[in-house]
């Protein structure tokens, strides 16, 4: 596990980000409880935390950047590519969380190119993270095109147990909607589908030609393609990687990193989401959640910081930060003391010389 320190890890995926031209994004901690009451089923609890403003006017501690953004997004500015690092606030059983989530969003123009790219940016986040990380995605186009014919309520339910890899529930289910046994082979092939990404498209065409749109099915399997091209080892086509279907339209994904059981980002292409906010064309993007991070971060080392900087009280001002500035820029957390501490603990010490810092344990 190569984990970067704190301020490293937001540094090197903020550098990722803006190399590809996006741009940060900046919010307020609150937004009108509104644009929340109307999308809870997209929140990741339905509860807000909210407040009567000075004007009388009910305001909610954002639990979602988003929304937000999607909100905020003017049409006449052309295709958005924003980033943002911010923290939400979300309430739970065991009372009131802030969460610090970072993430991307593309709003506008999204074509083939942008949803590769952004597919792109999510590894490049996970690799950041650790060597040993995975991006599983999957197309809920596809799968709705093969469930076409079943009531919303069954449809919901067969994306449930495809989520969680219950092919026998699926196969009652199908069973019960009278589905064609080809069509329900199919789609039961289809949910145990999970291999790299590289190996899927072969598999998607010879499965699926025929019961799907052509150029849907042809397009996800370029990006598998590309993916696998330019990420191998690092990205699966995993269809139990699901989401909301009156937000998610086409392809939604899910990363993994070595350490950790559950999804530490999420995201997807959810132009339903901008049609219910009333904003025309596409969108697509990511959340990384930072919190979940916070332990194997802390636990790098098993230190607080990566060097202690140890200084003479007659060294002057500048060499003392021109040493510090150096390790920093190596992507060390650095404390700088002119005498070692007892209640912190470091991986690594160093005096400031006359040539800058000299690593001395």
């Amino acid at each position: 596990m190569d984990f970067f320190s704190q301020s490293g890890l937001h540094a090197a995926i903020r550098s990722v980000y803006e190399k590809s031209g996006y741009r940060r994004y900046k919010m307020s901690k609150f937004e009108e409880y509104d644009l929340y009451a109307g999308n809870k089923s997209f929140l990741p609890s339905e509860k807000v935390i909210t407040f009567t403003d000075t004007d009388g006017k009910l305001l909610a501690l954002k639990p979602d950047v988003t929304l937000s953004i999607i909100k905020n997004y003017r049409p006449s500015d052309g295709t958005e590519k924003v980033y943002y690092h911010e923290n939400v606030y979300r309430s739970s059983d065991q009372g009131f969380r802030e969460i610090e989530q970072a993430g991307l969003e593309c709003l506008g123009g999204v074509d083939e190119y942008s949803v590769c790219e952004v597919l792109a940016l999510a590894t490049k986040t996970l690799l950041q993270l650790s060597k040993s990380a995975e991006l599983d995605i999957s197309h809920l186009g596809i799968l709705c095109e093969l469930l076409d014919g079943l009531s919303e309520t069954a449809k919901k339910s067969a994306v449930e147990f495809i989520g969680c890899k219950n092919s026998g529930e699926l196969s009652k289910l199908l069973d019960s909607e009278d589905v064609p046994a080809e069509t329900s082979e199919r789609i039961i092939a289809l949910s145990g589908i999970d291999c790299p990404a590289k190996e899927a498209s072969e598999r998607l065409r010879e499965l699926l030609g025929g019961y799907v749109s052509w150029e849907r099915l042809q397009l996800f399997c370029d990006t598998c393609d590309f993916l696998g091209e330019e990420f191998p080892g690092a990205v699966r086509v995993d269809f139990s990687a699901v989401g909301d279907l009156n937000y998610y339209s086409g392809i939604v994904f899910r990363g993994y990193i070595s350490g950790l059981s559950q999804s530490v980002l999420s995201g997807g292409q959810y132009d339903q989401l901008m049609k219910r906010l009333k904003k025309p064309g596409r969108a697509i993007g990511f959340a990384l959640y930072l919190d979940l991070l916070e332990p194997l971060i802390a636990s790098k080392n098993g230190c607080d910081f990566d060097a202690l900087l140890i200084y003479d009280v007659s060294s002057g001002a500048r060499s003392v930060y021109d040493a510090a500035k150096a390790l920093e820029a190596e992507g060390k957390t650095v404390i700088t003391l002119s005498e070692r501490p007892e209640n912190i603990t470091f991986k690594e010490i160093y005096r400031v010389g006359k040539d800058g810092a000299v690593k001395i344990e």
